[in-house]
Formats: C-alpha cells, sequence, structure tokens
C-alpha cells in the first residue's frame, strides 16, 4: 500500500483548561502537552486507521524538536523533517473552556516561514497516492505540492486551518479536489474572493468545499452546484472540540478515497474517529503521556547521535530509503586516518573531540538538503543530491580536516554513484571499496569508484 503524504504544522501543543468558570485569571485546573499541529493530528488519525503516512514539515534544531522527531516515528509515521538552524520552538499554546471548547490561543507555526525545495517536494510525493496539504504552509509551498501530487496522478485535500491562513490557499484551490473550511474560515475565504456563496467558489475552480458548522453538522459544497448536508455525531462525555474538525476530515477523506463513499456516506465513517478525538485530552488519536514518552524515547531510540550531534545510523537509513527510486544522488563514505592511533595516545577524551570537530567540518561543508550522518565508530557518511558536483564537496571536507591539525588526523573518502532502485548496502559497497582505496595510496585522498568496483556490485 502506497503512502498518504501530510504535509504541513507538527508542534507541541500546550492546552491548558480550567477545572470550572470563574472570574479570576489565574484559575486552577490541568494542563496537558501533547504533540499536536494539524498536519501531525491528520497524520496520526490516518495511522489510528491503519493508513501508511509520511509527514512532511520542518521546525528548528532544539532538543523539544528533535524530541518531537522521535516521538512521531516511534508511532509509525514516516517523517520527511527539514530542520532550519536558528529556527524558533514550533508550540501551540491555548486556553480552553472548561467544556474543552477554544477560548483563545496563541501560535508559533515555524513551518509558514519555510520554502521546501523542489527536490525534497519530489522525494516526498513519490510513492503516494493521496495527498493533504494544510495552510500552516506558505502559498508557494503549497502550490508546488498540490502541482506535483496532481502531476503524479494523486488526489490532493486541502485544510484551511483559521481565517488569517485561509488566504494561502488561493494559489492551490484550482489544484485541490476538495478544501476543509469550518464556517468562519469559509467566510474568510468568500471575502477574499470575492463570493457572495460558497458554491460561486466551488463553481468557478471546480473545487469540492466541505464546510462545518460545529453541532450543526456540514454542508458539502460540490463543484456541479450540488448541496449536501450532513448531520453531526451525537457526542457523549466529550472532553475537548479541540482536533475534532481535524478527525473529521480525516475520516472523511478515508472514506472517500479508501472506501470510495460518497462525502454524506463518508462522514458517517468519520463518525467514529470524531467520537474518540473528543472523549480525549489531546487533539488526535495517538498522542498520550507525549511529554513522558518522547523522554522515554531519547533513551536509545535518539534520531541523533548524542556525541557528533548527526544523524544516527538507523535514522540515517529511514532517510536513504526515500532516495532509493529516484538514484543519481552520491553517497559519501568518510573515514578517519590513523584515529585509533590518536586514541591510543591520547586518551578517548581526545578521540571524541576529534569526531566532533570532524563532524563540524561535515555539516559546515554541505548545503541545505545534504544528509550527513555518523555511520558508527570514526566512519561518517554523507548523500549529496543528483544535482550536486561530489567531486568538490569531498575534497572540501578532505581539506578542512587536513588544514584545522586534529591531532594528525586526516580523511580517506570514497565516493559512489547510486543507480535508481539501488539499495543503500550496495552503494555503500562500492563506496567502501573506493574509500580502502584511498587508504592504500596513502590516505588523506578522495577516489571515485571504479567501474570494476560497479560492475562487481
Amino acid at each position: 500500500m502506497k503512502h498518504t503524504l501530510v504535509a504541513g504544522s507538527a508542534h507541541l501543543d500546550i492546552l491548558a483548561r480550567p477545572r470550572e468558570k470563574s472570574g479570576y485569571r489565574d484559575r486552577i485546573g490541568s494542563v496537558q502537552l501533547a504533540a499536536g499541529g494539524t498536519a501531525c493530528n491528520v497524520a496520526f488519525n490516518l495511522r489510528k486507521l491503519g493508513r501508511p503516512v509520511r509527514l512532511m514539515t520542518a521546525w528548528g534544531t532544539s532538543p523539544i524538536d528533535r524530541m518531537m522527531a522521535s516521538h512521531i516515528e516511534s508511532l509509525g509515521v514516516d517523517l520527511m523533517v527539514d530542520e532550519v538552524s536558528g529556527m524558533g520552538i514550533a508550540a501551540f499554546a491555548a486556553q480552553l473552556t472548561p467544556e474543552g471548547d477554544l477560548e483563545s490561543a496563541v501560535s508559533a507555526m515555524c513551518v509558514d516561514k519555510h520554502t521546501f525545495s523542489p527536490l525534497r517536494i519530489t522525494q516526498a510525493v513519490a510513492g503516494t497516492d493521496l495527498i493533504v496539504v494544510e495552510a500552516n504552509l506558505n502559498s508557494e509551498t503549497m502550490h508546488a505540492i498540490a502541482k506535483a501530487g496532481r502531476d503524479a496522478g494523486s488526489p490532493v485535500f486541502g485544510m484551511a486551518v483559521s481565517e488569517d491562513k485561509v488566504e494561502r490557499l488561493i494559489p492551490a484551490l484550482p489544484l485541490l479536489t476538495a478544501l476543509f473550511a469550518n464556517g468562519a474560515e469559509c467566510e474568510a475565504l468568500m471575502e477574499k474572493m470575492g463570493a457572495a456563496d460558497p458554491s460561486d467558489i466551488t463553481e468557478s475552480i471546480g473545487v469540492t468545499l466541505i464546510v462545518t458548522r460545529g453541532e450543526r453538522g456540514a454542508v458539502v459544497y460540490g463543484a456541479d452546484g450540488s448541496r449536501v448536508k450532513i448531520q453531526p455525531p451525537t457526542l457523549q462525555d466529550m472532553k475537548t472540540l479541540l482536533g475534532v474538525g481535524d478527525a473529521f476530515s480525516v475520516g472523511i477523506i478515508d472514506g472517500v478515497v479508501r472506501h470510495g463513499k460518497s462525502y454524506a456516506e463518508a462522514a458517517e465513517h468519520a463518525h467514529d474517529l470524531v467520537k474518540e478525538i473528543a472523549c480525549r485530552d489531546t487533539c488526535n488519536a495517538l498522542s498520550l503521556h507525549t511529554l513522558s514518552n518522547m523522554v522515554d524515547e531519547l533513551d536509545g531510540t535518539a534520531r541523533y547521535d548524542a556525541l557528533t550531534g548527526l544523524m544516527q545510523r538507523a535514522a540515517f537509513e529511514r532517510e536513504y530509503k526515500r532516495l532509493e527510486e529516484s538514484g543519481g544522488h552520491a553517497l559519501l563514505l568518510i573515514d578517519c586516518d590513523r584515529f585509533k592511533q590518536v586514541n591510543d595516545e591520547h586518551g578517548h577524551e581526545v578521540g571524541d573531540s576529534v569526531l566532533k570537530g570532524v563532524a563540524s567540518i561535515i555539516a559546515g561543508s554541505i548545503r541545505k538538503g545534504d544528509i550527513p550522518g555518523r555511520w558508527g565508530g570514526d566512519e561518517f557518511v554523507v548523500v549529496l543530491p543528483p544535482s550536486s558536483d561530489a567531486q568538490v564537496v569531498a575534497e572540501r571536507i578532505r581539506g578542512a580536516t587536513a588544514a584545522s591539525q586534529l591531532y594528525g588526523v586526516t580523511l580517506s573518502v570514497g565516493v559512489a554513484i547510486a543507480e535508481a532502485g539501488e539499495k543503500l548496502e550496495t552503494v555503500f559497497r562500492r563506496a567502501d571499496a573506493a574509500m580502502y582505496s584511498a587508504k592504500r595510496n596513502g590516505r588523506d585522498a578522495v577516489v571515485f569508484e571504479s567501474e570494476t568496483s560497479r560492475n562487481a556490485a
């Protein structure tokens, strides 16, 4: 089964809920911490329905962001994240009413400040047959993802998120299969587009619009001028209304695309998921005890190597799998020359400082979108996209290390170019042969794979 691509926000939810109504500003109640964000909620809810999901987002490099990455991946979501140095912490802080509805909120959705590269979008769309984008992304990214999805023949659904962000969806509207919006978001969209009625938008653009009306249900405005009223589910023992809209949208999308239902029939399909979310303290089907889970996951399952800060081997292997189908990328295998001698003569603390120094040089010598990692011991790996000059990058890393005087440590670098569909282990074997050729020829060198090693692999 192919993946569903969900692109948008993933962040920390901070949900404060007073025990009872009060005129006081400082009230007694509860505070919940959870993994959230519209795209994250959608991804988790799809996983709850048993669907394979890829989540595309962007955030910073803080420990909280990295804890989020480990938590999301532990729940079976294929995470594709662009880490942006200097980007603030992504979070949503909400004040709820005692009944669980939203009273006020402040959000910092850093993903809207980031534009994903065409290569990254191509990688994200590969192997998917359904795409969901949401308005926490900027207009350029939403349009690019929607176009890539439609070019690939996949249905693309949009989610409006909030009144002040719905305008971002306008350039992508003609590419969408359907758009989900609540009443306020729909009114804002009509105002921006000069429409008197939702059907003015759907009929002129050819998109289906599903407008949710809370306890009054929803209305589906078809591109053919049709209107279908959808009844709301009956909610009992409700704890929160946050996340109910996301769950409703997911249930409808799943019913329409996976089960061939009409929108009205799919709404019935969505009711069970909506009821489950409404009875939770969090905004999606999987985020329970998130903070404690994230801390636990740091013990042995971290995405990043604790010493060097580069991606650890298991995470690197997961990232590489996304590239296998296309091919053309370069794999650099980097080995530290005479590293054992440094450890023996100067001790492991010095050895660790050398590894940190090499990792810093690697990170500073590559571009955003390149994938560096620590393979293990004193070996590092880097994946470069097809457009990169692998020789130049490898020489830059080698030369900077030689000039840095890291206790005499230099680098032997092997380079191999991957074929389309080629597994990491075979590309690695060729890069490994090239790296050992560099060592045999005196070390401190970059060697490309030979035709002999390519044929042998």
